[in-house]
């Protein structure tokens, strides 16, 4: 009897399962695990949906940038990644954005700023030679055009890239990625966040790939240089995105939020105009 019981019970266990299995399992959450409002303003099922495909550090700006621009009325952006090297982060970007044109309907430009030759050689102590050399992240420009199929290389030095870019009246800058490792040239990307307001959109989402970890400090690299830019600029600001981890599904709490920032341009004159971020009936209360 013990063993028919046994029997039973296996057979039961393996029916539930296989029930289990086959039956649709219900989707995680698109809100965070703090904040009932937070699909709203994060636009997550739009950023779950794209990570589930090829989850990347460029999704959740990208998906904020996009969808600030459509609520302000810009038909056209620019997405900027500086520090390319191989390649597989802009050909991310790349699909990222086209997904975004899709849903959103609008226009957007994607743009790779690189030497092409890799590093130059380290300036002084600020630039963390102890991390980089001369030479480190090469390209092979060839093989990486054949890659692309949107995203326009700016090949050269960026101090005098940045220039010529701004120069062509592009589309407004929505997001920007910041990849250059060296504090002097970030300094020299950072050109672009004093563009004319034409060439900006009012709040700017911002990726900073080397703040965290190793010797990374206030004194050099990335870091330092948003703390020259601030206190060099009174109405424009590099300050970080706090607490995102709150506002996303929580499978993704632990990514690396603390490396997205937002350039605001305080003297722009869509600064001050509702962005949507927030509903009015906020938490069923009427405000």
């Amino acid at each position: 009897m013990l063993k028919a019981a046994i029997k039973r019970l296996v057979r039961d266990s393996a029916r539930t399962l296989k029930k289990w299995s086959a039956e649709p399992q219900e989707s995680p959450p698109a809100s965070g695990p703090c904040d009932h409002m937070a699909a709203q303003y994060t636009q997550n099922p739009l950023f779950v949906s794209i990570m589930s495909g090829r989850p990347h550090q460029y999704v959740w700006p990208s998906v904020q940038a996009a969808r600030l621009a459509k609520h302000l009325g810009f038909d056209r952006v620019s997405f900027i990644e500086f520090g390319v090297a191989g390649g597989n982060s802009l050909v991310a970007l790349e699909e990222i954005a086209k997904r975004l044109e899709d849903y959103f309907k609008i226009n957007i430009q994607v743009y790779g700023f690189d030497s092409g030759v890799g590093m130059p050689r380290p300036s002084d102590y600020r630039d963390l030679p102890n991390l980089w050399s001369e030479g480190y992240f090469r390209m092979d420009v060839e093989k990486l055009r054949h890659r692309l199929t949107k995203a326009q290389l700016m090949l050269g030095s960026v101090d005098e890239t940045v220039l010529s870019f701004l120069g062509k009246n592009p589309a407004p800058v929505a997001f920007i990625a910041f990849d250059l490792d060296y504090y002097s040239s970030t300094m020299h990307a950072f050109k672009l966040l004093d563009a004319e307001e034409a060439l900006l959109l009012p709040r700017v989402h911002c990726y900073f790939d080397d703040i965290m970890g190793y010797t990374f400090c206030e004194f050099t690299g990335e870091r330092r240089a948003i703390n020259e830019f601030n206190a060099a600029h009174s109405l424009r600001k590099v300050a970080p995105i706090y607490g995102i981890r709150y506002y996303v599904p929580e499978r993704f709490a632990n990514w690396m939020w603390e490396k997205y920032y937002m350039l605001h341009v305080f003297d722009h004159s869509l600064y001050a105009r509702n962005d949507g971020s927030v509903m009015a009936n906020w938490g069923g209360l009427q405000t």
